[in-house]
């Protein structure tokens, strides 16, 4: 691997990082983080408003982050694509879901937002930062809230950033290393949920590791074996799950990180005849160890930030008149999928 090469992941990389920080600072409601992610007076055209990010900031400030209509919010972020038109200078796409809990006089709503964002990047002074902002809405929904949730903290101090980019080609290889491995370690643990899979699940953490989870606070192996969803013992009446894991910033220190990452889980359940879809939006807090020469995780806090319930509806099959008997479909355990492309990938 070339040492352009490498730099252009590691840049792909903490652009991509810097896009989840200026998600989570806006989500923090904190104006101070917001600017910190952006080269001074750089452009931000944001529908709502245009003008330079310390503009954007203080109209935050002084409008929508002091009503309180405007309560939760949480942006997920993905699909991040990057066009360098030089090693510091790139053009970026990125899709965003952003979730919104709206507190009006008709009542409380949940508003869910598709969209993207096209950004300028640049790396100035040793980090990447936001040069300038276009948000493009691409489709939006708003449903009466099914439960409700405490407002959301005014904002906070600032909120730290990354330090500066390493140019040392070894260390450069060895954090992109680390950081992908903590990064598909996030994505196994999700898959074996989703699938059932007690033993991949157990597979993700440290032995002793511990976890609180759904008041649950305890050894992460008898949280997953004796209580969650998943367990042999469950009785929960839940006929499917997915979770979708984004927004991952990893902070390493030696052979310990702490990381944190947003999830949306879909839960669907079918009792007594009906069948109920279930979104929660929430975030790992994961304390990660390198031991034995893999990364597992330690701790794990499951922070729960919105979710709503409704019935099923009718599937997006159904509308479109499609032969739901000639789509694949997700399933618990071996029959799912997954496993028969994961045989023929491996050739056995």
């Amino acid at each position: 691997m070339t040492s352009s090469t490498v730099q252009t992941l590691l840049a792909h990389r903490q652009i991509e990082e810097l896009l989840v920080r200026r998600g989570r600072a806006a989500d923090a409601k904190d104006p101070d983080a917001i600017v910190a992610e952006h080269v001074p007076g750089s452009r931000d055209e944001h529908g709502i408003f245009g003008g330079t990010i310390e503009e954007f900031a203080e109209y935050l400030r002084r409008n929508n982050y002091r009503d309180r209509r405007y309560g939760l919010q949480r942006h997920t972020i993905s699909n991040v694509l990057a066009d360098f038109d030089s090693p510091d200078s790139a053009r970026v796409e990125s899709y965003h879901w952003a979730y919104h809990r709206l507190v009006l006089d008709s009542g409380e709503y949940d508003v869910d937002i598709g969209g993207r964002y096209l950004d300028v990047c640049e790396h100035l002074d040793g980090r990447w930062l936001l040069r300038s902002r276009t948000v493009v809405y691409d489709w939006s929904r708003a449903s009466l809230a099914t439960g409700t949730h405490p407002q959301p903290p005014s904002a906070g101090g600032r909120m730290t950033t990354d330090g500066d980019t390493t140019t040392d080609i070894a260390a450069a290889v060895a954090e992109l290393v680390a950081k992908q491995q903590i990064t598909e370690l996030l994505y196994r643990r999700a898959r074996a949920g989703d699938r059932r899979d007690v033993d991949l699940a157990l597979s993700c953490y440290h032995p002793g590791a511990t976890e609180n989870h759904e008041g649950f606070d305890g050894t992460a192996a008898g949280f997953i074996r004796d209580v969650s969803m998943i367990s042999p013992n469950s009785t929960a009446p839940v006929t499917g799950l997915w979770h979708f894991i984004s927004n991952v910033l990893i902070e390493l220190d030696g052979d310990q990180a702490d990381v944190e990452s947003y999830h949306i889980a879909v839960v669907i359940r079918e009792e007594d005849g009906v069948e109920t879809q279930s979104r929660i939006g929430g975030r790992y807090l994961d304390k990660m160890e390198f031991r034995d020469g893999r990364w597992g995780i330690a701790h794990r806090d499951v922070v729960f930030d919105w979710s709503r319930v409704d019935d099923s509806g009718l599937p997006y099959w159904d509308l479109m008149g499609l032969d739901e008997t000639k789509l694949l479909r997700g399933e618990f355990g071996a029959g799912d999928p997954l496993y028969s492309h994961l045989k023929v990938a491996r050739g056995s």
